[in-house]
């Protein structure tokens, strides 16, 4: 059951750019399901990886309640290319095989990678949501 990898080189995974992946979760043993993920890392210390570091990212329904969480960033429907918009949760962090990168989907813009970037301190504890709210 394989996938045709579509990104022509590692050099071509960016930090903000979003993938679709075939992605295999860790509680599912057999279960293969094709997820969008923000891809974290970038730089020649990751060129030549095989994996990459990235955060999930999953669409809204029509009528879904907006429950905001502290490590979540929403994504509006033109960025995120959905009808209805979509979040990014950041707790959910994963090192994925770049052989399961399926395709390029889109990039987030500068405002929003600093928004995850802040979420991701909270969602690692490194920072506390009081430390955020005081700023």
């Amino acid at each position: 059951m394989g996938v045709t990898n579509l990104v022509p080189t590692p050099r071509a995974f960016l930090r903000g750019c979003v993938y679709l992946v075939e992605f295999h979760p860790p509680n599912q043993p057999g279960v293969t399901l094709q997820k969008y993920f923000v891809c974290l890392q970038e730089g020649r210390l990751f060129e030549r990886a095989t994996e990459f570091v990235g955060v999930r990212i999953t669409s809204l329904k029509e009528n879904e309640a907006r429950r905001k969480y502290p490590t979540h960033v929403f994504l509006s429907p033109e960025e995120s290319n959905t009808d209805y918009g979509a979040k990014v949760i950041c707790e959910w962090i994963h090192t994925l095989p770049k052989q399961d990168v399926i395709d390029y989907a889109y990039t987030l813009s500068d405002a929003t990678m600093r928004e995850i970037n802040e979420r991701l301190l909270i969602a690692l504890g490194m920072v506390s949501l009081e430390d955020i709210e005081q700023e």
